[in-house]
């Protein structure tokens, strides 16, 4: 389970400049959008793929 915080603002900057007006922030301190929410690879093909990336990066 993911805690929220209470009316706090997403901390990401927009092309523009200005700050992300999302409301739904997560202990990171972003939105789903932004971040707040990545729990990576969850299927067996995409953690055999996620493995095989890390190994080409591997001198």
């Amino acid at each position: 389970m993911v805690a929220f915080v209470e009316s706090r603002q997403c901390g990401a900057k927009t092309r523009a400049g200005g700050m992300c007006k999302r409301k739904d922030v997560y202990r990171s301190g972003r939105c789903r959008l932004h971040g707040g929410l990545s729990t990576g690879p969850t299927s067996r093909e995409g953690k055999e793929r996620s493995s095989k990336n890390a190994l080409k990066q591997t001198p």
